[in-house]
């Protein structure tokens, strides 16, 4: 039966889901039924368990599939207490729906004589270690790698590594610890020792089955598509994805999203398609779950993903989708309606909430929405990244440092934390501390990629701080020290209350989204590659220099200065979703932008302007002659917000200027979203 309908939920969905439930509570076979019970839980169809578990009321497994299909633990407890034995099954249970204390008390005193003890005890154990409380160490393999979790868990990534270390030789040959020590090395973003535990597991275990998922994990990790995509069409089965393990579908999807991407004309559906018949397989697999709204992302209208996303399940993915879309709002609306979870994810829906409340400027209520720093080292190395980004987006660069240190140590391969404390080197004028850690993180990625990365806005900003002092580098470092106090004008001539885009080729329903959005705000204009150069011509001689140009970035940024520097307005990426009206911005300034929260330079994206303003005359001769003798140009440095950064210090004090901070801005314009183009090849990133 499982196989068969299988098959049919790949194909879609069934058109009478409660058929397979009415059928099987008919069943008298209970070999046969708990199975099928189990498979149906776990495809969320309907099924009449009170009727299973009446019939077969000594049934541990199927008591507990009322826990995983409704939430509902009394027949489990009832089944559990009336039987004395497998103490540990309801104790997960009981955490797994956020009710730990409980779960730890029902294993408090145990029965020695219960067939079920030594199993329970070693569950009492992990959940201890889980609740960073001191466990009974346990004998054997299991313990071993209990032992690992707990160092981990105690002293951090690097404590743990150093330990690995040195204790490699006598490690046992137990398939579960060498698989825990490749995930925990790969979500510590530690490739290179992620493949050594690899070729440790394949010569202790050499005929271990997931042998070859690891392998094709690790090709993924690597960036190295054609070796995931090769090792994945070797596996059996290939016409037949009913009879795959999710594992398989999650890395097929990984596969297939960088393979469209890398297309000139990406089309995602069938990613989408994929994704949704493994869901239907697997719709309580967290990673499969993640992998299909990114697919929904690439595919959907956005206004109909968050509609969804409302009665989304998981919570905390939800909220993360949203913040990507765009909408903060109803992301923290969306986590104030979170059920009781595990320890662990309370803390990660803490995170996500100080995240949206990041994303919306609110920065006080993020911080405090971040709670006390966790007991677990990795959590507390996630709670600092976001402190410090909190206390960055704040310029409090002292509280950053402060954060980044001792996660640092504990978690120092961490790519995100590097580029983080990196930034804040930088924005705290140590130009030579920020290369420092740039150069970690160049390390990392060569030894992921086996290959270094070409430099990016980061390396050449560092660069220009330390080497230049009236670069972009030094200007940027100037506005991170603070924002020039905005002094109002009276002017005959306001910032034209209108706005211009560019946008070269088809455009998704995202940015039609963000386009609509404007268009409520301003009388608005769209300019492609045709009428930008048809502008250009008619009202400057940057054509030919337009017409030599290949990059759509490079063309948008030379049209946008020459635009606004003769006919004002404001200027935005169709990529910039605005959530609330701006137009106040515009009273009593010559000019408004946006220092961003990064690196502290002139956002680009978003840019407003009185015609004829000396600052974007004297920015479209710089961009222009740096355009004119530059082979390839990188547009954030060479036209983008580098040479704004220079060209707006010059002129910080004038009066009129309205500088933002990131904050400020995104508390009504939601910027640097996943949106589908930035996938692309050609993007400038």
């Amino acid at each position: 039966m499982r196989q068969a309908l299988a098959e049919r939920l790949w194909a879609g969905p069934l058109d009478d889901p409660a058929a397979p439930g009415r059928a099987l509570v008919t069943a008298t076979d209970y070999a046969r039924v708990l199975p099928d019970a189990r498979a149906l839980v776990a495809w969320r169809l309907p099924l009449d368990l009170p009727s299973l578990q009446q019939r077969w009321p000594w049934s541990i497994d199927l008591a507990l599939l009322s826990v995983e299909a409704e939430g509902d633990i009394a027949p489990l407890r009832r089944a559990v207490e009336t039987q004395g034995r497998r103490h540990g099954v309801l104790a997960r249970a009981l955490w797994s729906l956020g009710r730990d204390t409980e779960a730890i008390a029902v294993l408090d005193a145990l029965d020695q004589a219960s067939e079920t003890y030594d199993e329970d005890r070693a569950t009492r154990a992990e959940l201890l270690v889980l609740s960073d409380r001191e466990a009974e160490p346990l004998a054997g393999p299991r313990g071993a790698l209990l032992s690992l979790v707990s160092t981990w868990r105690r002293a951090g990534a690097a404590a743990l590594t150093r330990r690995v270390m040195l204790d490699a030789p006598s490690l046992p040959a137990h398939p579960p610890l060498w698989d825990w020590l490749i995930d925990h090395f790969v979500q510590e973003r530690d490739l290179e020792r992620a493949r050594w535990a690899f070729d440790r597991l394949a010569a202790l275990v050499p005929d271990h089955p997931d042998l070859l998922a690891h392998r094709i994990r690790l090709a993924l990790e690597s960036e190295d598509h054609a070796t995931a995509r090769g090792l994945l069409e070797s596996l059996p089965d290939a016409s037949r994805p009913w009879r795959w393990t999710a594992r398989r579908h999650v890395q097929l999807l990984r596969c297939l999203a960088d393979e469209i991407a890398a297309q000139p004309s990406p089309d995602y559906a069938p990613l989408r398609a994929h994704a949704d018949a493994a869901l239907r397989l697997f719709p309580g697999n967290g990673i499969l779950s993640g992998l299909y709204l990114a697919a929904r992302e690439l595919t959907d209208p956005w206004d109909e993903l968050a509609r969804d996303l409302a009665q989304w399940p998981d919570r905390n993915a939800a909220a993360r989708t949203l913040v990507r879309l765009g909408l903060p709002d109803e992301a923290l609306a969306c986590l104030d309606a979170a059920g009781m979870v595990a320890p662990d994810d309370r803390v990660r829906l803490r995170l996500r909430r100080a995240e949206a409340l990041l994303r919306k400027g609110a920065l006080a209520s993020a911080a405090e929405a971040l709670g006390p720093v966790p007991r677990a080292a990795p959590l507390a190395a996630d709670h600092a990244y976001w402190t410090a980004e909190i206390a960055a987006a704040r310029r409090d660069l002292a509280a950053a440092r402060a954060a980044l240190d001792p996660a640092l140590d504990s978690a120092p391969t961490r790519m995100g934390l590097i580029l983080t404390a990196a930034r804040v080197a930088f924005l705290s004028g140590d130009a030579t501390q920020a290369a420092c850690h740039l150069a970690r993180f160049r390390a990392l990625k060569t030894a992921q990629r086996g290959s270094p990365p070409e430099d990016d806005l980061r390396d050449l900003i560092v660069r220009d701080a330390a080497d230049h002092p009236d670069g972009p580098g030094r200007a940027a470092q100037a506005f991170a020290r603070g924002l020039p106090v905005f002094r109002p004008v009276d002017d005959t001539a306001p910032i034209p209350q209108q706005i211009a885009h560019y946008w070269e080729g088809p455009r998704s329903d995202a940015l039609d989204r963000s386009r609509h959005a404007w268009a409520k705000q301003f009388p608005q204009t769209l300019h492609d590659a045709v009428s930008a150069r048809a502008w250009l011509a008619e009202r400057t001689d940057l054509a030919p220099l337009f017409d030599q140009l290949t990059q759509p970035a490079t063309r948008a940024d030379l049209f946008r200065i020459a635009f606004l520097s003769q006919e004002g307005g404001i200027f935005a990426d169709l990529d910039e979703f605005p959530r609330h009206p701006v137009a106040d911005w515009l009273t009593g300034a010559r000019a408004v932008l946006v220092v961003e929260e990064g690196h502290a330079t002139i956002a680009n994206n978003f840019l407003a302007a009185q015609p004829g303003l000396p600052l974007f005359a004297r920015l479209l001769r710089r961009i222009a002659g740096t355009l004119a003798v530059t082979r390839s140009p990188y547009p954030w440095w060479h036209c983008g917000p580098a040479p704004l950064t220079q060209e707006a210090l010059a002129d910080r004090d004038s009066p009129g200027l309205r500088f933002l901070s990131q904050p400020d801005y995104e508390a009504r314009v939601s910027t640097n979203l996943p949106f589908p183009h930035k996938r692309r090849p050609d993007h400038w990133r």
